[in-house]
This record gives structure tokens, C-alpha cells and sequence, in this order.
């Protein structure tokens, strides 16, 4: 009986820990076609965030012959993070510094002439879902139930920081838009005020203008 608990929980905690790395883990699929060109996919991430990718080709038509592919990474302010040319299959991993979009480009040399587009899968991992948990386990001689318990833990800790990033994000661009709306106020009213002072100028020198013409 106590078994067939400890199963139930386990599966529990199974299925709880596949919907909570829905958001952290995710395969993108992209397309170069054959006349050349770069094909790009951007991430938001906050900082001192582990990132891991797999980037492959996959090439239906020619399988034997696969084309050869460049890819670089960088950071929101433009740092490389990565760069390699000419590979059919790479992988890249780093430590956010900053937060912000960080981009991956891919590429194919202008030189080959490919016949057919080719598509490019991206396996893209961010924090708990970049964690290794085989050698946790091995690390620190846990299993079963146990090592679900830590997966969640962790979960629910990616998830708190996720959820105080994005109030800090919002707040940001709340103070943003006070600031913006702020500077529009006070330009419609200096923008009004130089109305107000050109029609008087404009009143002040008609009404001279008819007194010495003697209309009024």
C-alpha cells in the first residue's frame, strides 16, 4: 500500500514537473532558403540565467550531403557569445550577465548553391531546464520521490524569480510611461502658451495696423 503511494506521488510530481518546464525548454524550427540569407530567433532572458542550445541540420533532400551552416550569438549589448562556422550541427552555452534579448543568427556561405531550403531545429534550454539532474542525483545519492521534491523546488524557484523579473520589467516601463506622459503634458502646455502668446502679438499688431491705417 505505502508503495503504491509513493508511486502516486511520484507520478504527481512527475506530471506537475512537465507543465512547470513548458516555458523553460523549447525546440524552434527555421527555414533558410535556398537563395541564402540569415534566419535569426531572440530570446528575453533575465540575468544569471544558464543557457544551453543544440542547433542541427536537417536536410530531407540530401541527407548524405548535408550543407554546412555558420551561427552567432549575442548578448542585448551586443557582445559575441558565440561563433562558429561551417558546422552541420553545434551547440553553444553561456551565463546571462544582463537582461534583455539575446539573439542567435544562422547563416549559410553566399557561395554554396543549394537546391533545396534547408531547415534548422534550435534546442533551446534555459535555467532549470538547462540544469543537469543526473549528476545531482549521483552528486548527492538522491532518487524517486526525492529528486522530484528538488526538481520542484527549483521549479518553483525559477518561477519566483521569473515572476519578481517581470514585476521589476513592468514597474520599469511603468515609470517609463509617467515620464513620457509627464513630458507630453508639459509640452502641450508650453505648446499653448506660445499660441496664446502669438495671437496676442498678432491682436496687439492688427489693432495698430487699422489705428494708424484710421479703419478703427
Amino acid at each position: 500500500m505505502a508503495i503504491t503511494k509513493i508511486a502516486q506521488v511520484s507520478w504527481i510530481l512527475t506530471f506537475v514537473l512537465l507543465l512547470l518546464t513548458v516555458n523553460y525548454g523549447e525546440a524552434v524550427w527555421l527555414t533558410i532558403p535556398a537563395t541564402g540569407g540569415t534566419k535569426c530567433v531572440s530570446e528575453e532572458i533575465q540575468s544569471n540565467v544558464v543557457v544551453l542550445a543544440d542547433y542541427y541540420i536537417v536536410d530531407e533532400h540530401n541527407p548524405e550531403h548535408t550543407p554546412a551552416v555558420s551561427s552567432k550569438v549575442t548578448s542585448p549589448y551586443g557582445n559575441n557569445l558565440h561563433h562558429q562556422e561551417n558546422v552541420t550541427h553545434g551547440q553553444f552555452a553561456f551565463t546571462t550577465q544582463e537582461a534583455g534579448n539575446y539573439l542567435a543568427c544562422f547563416w549559410v556561405d553566399a557561395s554554396l548553391k543549394l537546391a533545396n531550403p534547408l531547415t534548422l531545429g534550435v534546442d533551446w534550454k534555459m535555467g532549470i531546464a538547462a540544469k543537469d539532474w543526473d549528476s545531482v542525483a549521483k552528486k548527492e545519492k538522491i532518487e524517486g520521490v526525492e529528486l522530484q521534491l528538488r526538481r520542484l523546488e527549483g521549479l518553483v524557484q525559477a518561477i519566483r524569480e521569473n515572476i519578481n523579473y517581470i514585476k521589476d520589467r513592468e514597474a520599469e516601463m511603468r515609470e517609463v510611461s509617467e515620464k513620457t506622459n509627464s513630458r507630453v503634458a508639459w509640452f502641450s502646455i508650453m505648446s499653448l502658451g506660445v499660441c496664446v502668446v502669438v495671437a496676442g502679438t498678432q491682436i496687439l499688431y492688427l489693432k495698430r495696423y487699422f489705428h494708424k491705417k484710421k479703419l478703427i
